[in-house]
């Protein structure tokens, strides 16, 4: 940890997804401030399908040691202060612990001007809306070649094809998860399949889902509808970014195979629910201007 300049820790959790809107949060941060950023896996789990995701890009990570986080998380600033004069830092380089209090967009964190550890997800583009060519970048597949090689590639890119992710899986298993977010139900995806008919033609869908009995039963997988048959989450991930158009699940790994959609006049369809009511979260700031809002009013069993 350098002590002559400021340092941005984030604190990385969740899947892939959140960890890139955490990476891109804390990117832009360190940008805007000329700082060196860190990221603390100590919270990941590979046991849980939850290790540390980011490798599957360019960006080049630095990893918060023990002393960094052992000074950047101390909760009490009494504590803080001693903990920093015994190991003979100048406070003013002591990070603040920062933890995101609200789902929404925070100005007030994203012009934090010193060094600091930050606690949250940070689910909006308005956090890197000044550097998203940096972060396109940084997120740059690292075995894009041999990704290529994936049997359904050469038909994605030569076709008018749209990526349809269905996510359900934990969100319908796990009663936790249950009760928090939404779950798109079909209904949404025949809007959001309609919306695109009637503005396109000879549309070919590309369905990427965690739950592929459900695919079977509710949707016909003949010329038009395809199942993304892939030997991992990453596959699913980048063949759903290279198609020209979106209709994403309330998903941050849906949410990011969009924004890294190329295609200049790409259309993304979204959910207008993210999360269940009884949630009462405000994700009013989730999705980005010029995506499409696509109302449901039902709850999927």
């Amino acid at each position: 940890m350098s002590i002559d300049g400021k340092n941005t820790v984030i604190r990385l959790q969740g899947g892939l997804g959140n960890q890139m809107f955490q990476y891109a949060f804390g990117r832009a941060l360190s940008l805007r401030n000329n700082s060196d950023l860190y990221l603390d896996v100590s919270a990941l789990n590979p046991k849980k399908n939850r290790g540390y995701s980011l490798d599957n890009f360019l960006l080049n990570a630095k990893f918060a040691t023990p002393p960094i986080l052992k000074s950047a998380i101390t909760p009490h600033f009494a504590l803080k202060k001693k903990l920093w004069k015994a190991l003979k830092i100048p406070f003013k380089y002591a990070p603040t612990h920062i933890v995101e209090k609200r789902f929404s967009y925070s100005a007030e964190i994203a012009e934090t001007k010193t060094s600091a550890y930050f606690d949250g997800y940070w689910q909006t583009e308005k956090y890197f809306a000044d550097c998203p060519d940096i972060i396109r970048g940084d997120f740059a597949f690292r075995n894009e070649s041999e990704l290529q090689k994936h049997p359904q590639y050469g038909e994605i890119c030569g076709s008018d094809s749209v990526a349809l992710h269905i996510r359900r899986g934990d969100y319908v298993k796990n009663p936790k998860y249950r009760k928090l977010l939404y779950v798109c139900t079909l209904e949404y995806y025949k809007r959001a399949i309609a919306y695109l008919r009637e503005r396109h033609s000879g549309l070919k869908f590309f369905i990427a889902s965690d739950d592929h009995k459900w695919v079977a039963e509710n949707f016909d997988l003949s010329a038009e509808f395809r199942l993304i048959e892939s030997k991992s989450a990453i596959e699913d991930f980048f063949l759903m970014s290279r198609c020209r158009h979106n209709i994403i699940s309330n998903s941050s790994f849906s949410w990011w195979s969009a924004w890294l959609n190329g295609n200049p006049q790409k259309t993304v369809i979204a959910p207008d629910a993210w999360f269940a009511a009884r949630a009462r979260m405000d994700y009013s700031d989730i999705l980005p201007g010029g995506w499409i809002k696509i109302a449901t009013t039902s709850q999927s069993k």
